[in-house]
């Protein structure tokens, strides 16, 4: 495995609570806004954007995770502060 490349997995055993926060709970807030959406008569259109730029959001967040992730293992690496 190459030292500059940060992985999900990597990044997840070092931060679970801030990796599952960013990544899976704007999913599952985007999922039960479509349950709510269906239980209340919203049409499927409003609420299912909705949930797609829920999802959008999390893999935005995820990707920004991975770089500090990534810049912070460097950094500790080439023996930096992490100020």
């Amino acid at each position: 495995m190459r030292d500059d490349v940060a992985t999900f997995s990597e990044m997840f055993t070092a931060y679970p609570f801030r990796t599952a926060l960013a990544s899976f709970g704007p999913v599952m807030f985007g999922t039960a806004q479509l349950l709510n959406g269906y239980v209340n008569d919203v049409p499927i259109t409003r609420a299912g954007l909705f949930t797609v730029v829920m999802v959008a959001a999390a893999v935005l967040v995820t990707q920004y995770h991975l770089v500090e992730f990534r810049k912070t293992r460097l950094r500790r690496r080439f023996g930096f502060s992490d100020d």
